[in-house]
């Protein structure tokens, strides 16, 4: 991720090829077939462990984290196989002499064998997933899609995903950085400091406080950190959500007194560690709470900008080139009631009324450079524009304006949902198609998908019938949607 990435690789790439293809000769190499006859039984037997447990296993992972059942099988179909790691893990083994040797030929002639089969698994895959849907039970279909329709809107919608999210990367970055250091100073500067076999009380409380001071600001991150700010507030406000979040901030005290504990613990007896741990993180996050804060602000600061100087420079160096001359280069977000929203900049003139130009258009990941006047400007658009002071503060002022175009009486985002709704028996639209229904001019909203025997369709026609165990996707009005699909059943509209 650094600005010399490119270079670095260009001068890297032949090696990395040549040992690439060294490696996978070598793998070669070491296939005898004479060792293949000689234990055909047990590569055999390891084979059919092989093809059919991790088939079975990731089927079922597949499954339990929301994916339709064609997919699930799909998916335990191809990952059938063990890799290249498989030699190392057994000639580890051998080298700690906690295996037989014979184990390493069979280890070759299992991952070369399940790397032939695995294409021709991929291309059974789909006869075996429409046999199994004949096979099974019709309630266990319905079962199945309702469980992945149901998980795969909550991944996509539940602030709890974004809670956890940030738990785990608050929790497992500052955990990492703390065990590091802990292992660094405890095994390799105490003893290169202090070569004594056994270190003096005063030898281990100085490597201790040392080791504290370094890790400190980590500490404070891992117990006090806020967690996805706007995830953890929204999800407070519900009274229900309040246990789990208390439980999460224990789970992120505990493991930061288990850190101080192992730290004690290299130089101290397990109980007094555990005491010593909390106590200190107490007394800490007392009395240097805002300092800590600082620090481990600056820390994040300095590591963000060092992970993005790469893109960064490069987008400096584009826009650089725009303005040799002495002029500056402002930045706006384009809200979504600005006068610009929808239009090409051919249509703004934009130099005619402002006398400014847009150097660039950032929209997501994508960046237009230098972008045509053909180009669309769209809400949350970042623009870089080029202008004097005088220039930049009037645009900004109309940029910003609310126009007369602004539909206030219309639904808010908050009232907007993407809602899956299962046809049973009973529901008031059962047998006729989208455009009878009148759920789009009721709810305000549309059909985007309709999930049927396992197959999703993406904007369906108008004429598309609902049918019993379908799943329909509406965008619309929650309110709306709800008290419509209450209603009793009707004739044709």
């Amino acid at each position: 991720e650094t600005t010399s990435a490119e270079r670095i690789e260009h001068l890297v790439k032949p090696v990395k090829d040549l040992f690439g293809a060294v490696f996978f000769v070598s793998v070669g190499m070491m296939i005898v077939p004479s060792a293949m006859v000689e234990h055909a039984i047990p590569i055999l037997i390891v084979t059919l462990i092989t093809l059919i447990g991790k088939t079975l296993s990731t089927f079922l992972g597949a499954l339990l984290s929301g994916q339709p059942l064609k997919q699930s099988v799909q998916v335990g179909m191809s990952l059938a196989q063990i890799g290249e790691f498989s030699f190392i893990i057994a000639q580890l083994g051998i080298t700690l002499k906690v295996t037989s040797e014979f184990l390493y030929p069979i280890t070759i002639a299992v991952s070369a064998i399940t790397t032939f089969t695995t294409p021709y698994l991929i291309k059974v895959s789909e006869p075996v997933y429409n046999f199994a849907e004949r096979k099974l039970p019709a309630k266990w279909i319905a079962n199945i899609n309702r469980y992945s329709t149901g998980a795969q809107h909550i991944n996509a919608e539940s602030e709890w995903k974004k809670l956890i999210k940030s738990f785990f990367q608050i929790a497992i970055i500052n955990g990492t950085v703390i065990a590091g250091v802990i292992v660094l100073f405890s095994q390799v500067i105490a003893p290169a400091i202090f070569p004594n076999e056994a270190m003096e009380t005063w030898q281990a409380i100085l490597v201790t406080i040392a080791t504290l001071i370094c890790i400190a600001p980590f500490l404070w991150a891992l117990t006090a950190r806020k967690m996805g700010k706007t995830a953890y507030t929204t999800l407070w406000l519900n009274k229900v959500n309040r246990g789990p979040i208390i439980a999460l901030e224990f789970v992120r005290i505990a493991l930061a007194i288990f850190l101080v504990g192992f730290l004690l613990d290299q130089f101290f007896s397990t109980f007094t560690a555990l005491i010593l741990a909390a106590t200190v993180i107490v007394i800490s996050v007392i009395i240097f709470s805002r300092k800590l804060q600082t620090f481990s602000s600056r820390i994040e600061t300095r590591f963000i900008n060092n992970f993005n100087a790469r893109e960064i420079k490069e987008s400096s160096n584009k826009i650089d080139k725009l303005t040799p001359w002495d002029a500056h280069i402002s930045y706006f977000d384009v809200p979504a009631h600005s006068f610009v929203v929808g239009k090409k900049l051919i249509e703004l003139s934009l130099r005619e009324q402002f006398g400014i130009n847009i150097a660039m258009i950032e929209r997501g990941e994508k960046k237009i450079l230098v972008p045509g006047r053909e180009e669309l400007i769209y809400p949350k658009d970042r623009i870089s524009v080029i202008g004097t002071d005088d220039q930049l503060i009037n645009f900004k002022a109309r940029l910003e304006e609310v126009t007369d175009m602004v539909d206030t009486s219309a639904p808010s985002r908050e009232d907007m949902e993407l809602i899956p709704i299962t046809i049973e028996p009973g529901f008031p639209f059962l047998g006729m198609n989208i455009r009878e229904s009148g759920i789009r001019e009721n709810t305000q909203g549309l059909i985007v998908g309709i999930e049927r025997d396992g197959e999703r369709i993406l904007n369906p026609d108008s004429e598309t019938t609902f049918k019993l165990e379908d799943t329909i996707w509406i965008v619309g009005n929650k309110k709306l949607v709800k008290k419509m699909m209450i209603l009793p059943q009707r004739g044709n509209a």
